[in-house]
């Protein structure tokens, strides 16, 4: 607890804290939430029987409370009273609005009861439209908690059956974002292809802003860092539009973020990910902090780094966030094995992958074994490295020694330096020894996902 409030009272003040104020407010407080205004709701009900009824509940209050990010306490504990009033637990409208509203709050396990007694009520299993409500849901919950596969089943089978027009889209977008998280870019790919969203899309689409995210997630993974960025930052456009300065309703900021650190905008990364640190505090849920905290520790990338990045881990597990906990974990070890404290980036990288056994993230086993292994490697000193690197090259001994200026005998002492500790018997099997010794940087070389 000391080493958290440390952190808090260093956070940052300076470059992006007078305009993250600003977009952390949106132009809302308390007393702005008048009942005739707009409010922007996720796969927001159009048919009939569903339309927004005249007289604001409790639902809708915690919504646009939630999306203005602030009294978090006060929309959890009217999503709860909308769950326990008998109306509403009939009307897909209102369990759909108090449920979104707990997953905002972060109450993950109260929302996963909840879907789970209304899948053995009658009224919701005897009903296709209740039904798809309810998946959408269980759906959504397992995106948060890390489980890409099982969210994109439940998506897969529901999209199979139809959808009413209102969901459709939210669905598509949340079934893409499963698909990154699990490393199935094909699949994700052909999912956005299949539903016309790789090049201009609709803007009359209720919810555009999860398509873009959904897009600009599947481009980082891809590589495709300008695009992600562009398509993140117009998402974070219309979310502030709308007056949705919370970051559980989409962590654009910290998304783009990252998008921009790949792209060489240090600046602009630092500031987008302060701003949602500011933004995550003032909302106060434990996933929305530990997820801008991650992206601060890689947008600094200073002496702050490795604190900010534990205090996420802490935040992240009470969150039950296993996708962005494993995310963290192995950024974490990886900070700690550049700082030279090569147990403790071990240990952090071990718990990463126990956390992918655990939460079934086959993606993440492969890549942390992978990275594990290359641990076991001896370490090459980096004349050792150098020579090694220029006998999988083709260079004979005396080449090598005329382009380092050495002798041919120090040559050949460190080539057999190398075979040694590679434990491998020649040239021909250096290619291939020698990869093993690169290890992924923070946010490099890895199966990074911005989900």
């Amino acid at each position: 607890m000391k080493m958290i409030e440390r952190n808090r009272r260093n956070m940052p003040q300076g470059r992006g804290f007078a305009a993250a104020r600003a977009a952390t407010a949106a132009g809302v407080s308390a007393g702005d939430l008048h009942e005739d205004q707009d409010v922007y709701i996720p796969g927001r009900f159009v048919e009939k029987g569903h339309l927004t009824p005249p007289e604001v509940s409790g639902s809708l209050r915690s919504i646009k409370l939630a999306n203005s990010g602030i009294r978090r306490a006060l929309v959890h504990q009217q999503a709860e009273a909308a769950l326990a009033a008998e109306d509403s637990r009939s009307n897909p409208h209102d369990m759909w609005l108090a449920i979104l509203a707990l997953l905002y709050t972060g109450d993950i396990v109260t929302a996963h009861a909840e879907c789970r007694r209304l899948t053995k009520d009658t009224r919701w299993s005897g009903s296709p439209q209740h039904w798809e409500v309810l998946t959408l849901l269980r759906a959504r919950i397992r995106l948060l908690e890390g489980d890409g596969s099982e969210a994109s089943s439940l998506l897969d089978v529901q999209l199979a059956r139809g959808l009413s027009p209102h969901l459709s889209g939210l669905a598509v977008a949340w079934l893409i974002e499963a698909h990154v998280l699990s490393g199935e870019l094909g699949q994700a790919h052909q999912v956005m292809h299949a539903h016309g969203l790789a090049g201009r899309l609709d803007t009359s689409s209720p919810d555009l802003v999860h398509i873009l995210a959904a897009r600009g997630a599947l481009e980082h993974a891809a590589g495709q860092f300008q695009h992600s960025l562009k398509d993140f930052m117009a998402c974070g456009r219309l979310l502030t539009d709308r007056k949705v300065a919370n970051p559980a309703v989409i962590p654009w900021r910290s998304r783009a973020s990252s998008a921009a650190l790949a792209t060489q905008q240090g600046d602009l990364a630092l500031a987008l990910a302060e701003e949602e640190l500011v933004a995550a505090r003032t909302w106060g849920s434990p996933r929305c902090i530990g997820l801008a905290l991650h992206a601060v520790a890689v947008a600094r990338r200073d002496g702050t780094s490795v604190a900010l990045l534990e205090e996420a881990v802490v935040l992240l597990r009470l969150a039950y966030a296993w996708g962005e906990l494993i995310q963290t974990l192995h950024d974490l070890g990886i900070l700690q094995i550049d700082h030279k404290n090569l147990s403790a980036g071990r240990s952090h990288l071990e718990t990463a992958l126990l956390v992918a056994r655990e939460s079934g993230n086959r993606l993440w086993q492969h890549s942390l074994t992978s990275t594990l292994e290359r641990l076991d490697v001896p370490h090459l000193t980096s004349q050792e490295l150098h020579i090694g690197q220029l006998a999988s090259a083709g260079y004979s001994n005396r080449q090598i020694a005329e382009t380092l200026f050495l002798s041919t005998r120090t040559v050949e002492f460190h080539l057999s330096s190398v075979y040694r500790k590679l434990a491998i018997s020649g040239r021909s099997e250096l290619h291939s020894a020698l990869h093993t010794q690169r290890l992924p940087s923070l946010r490099g070389d890895h199966c990074s996902s911005v989900v």
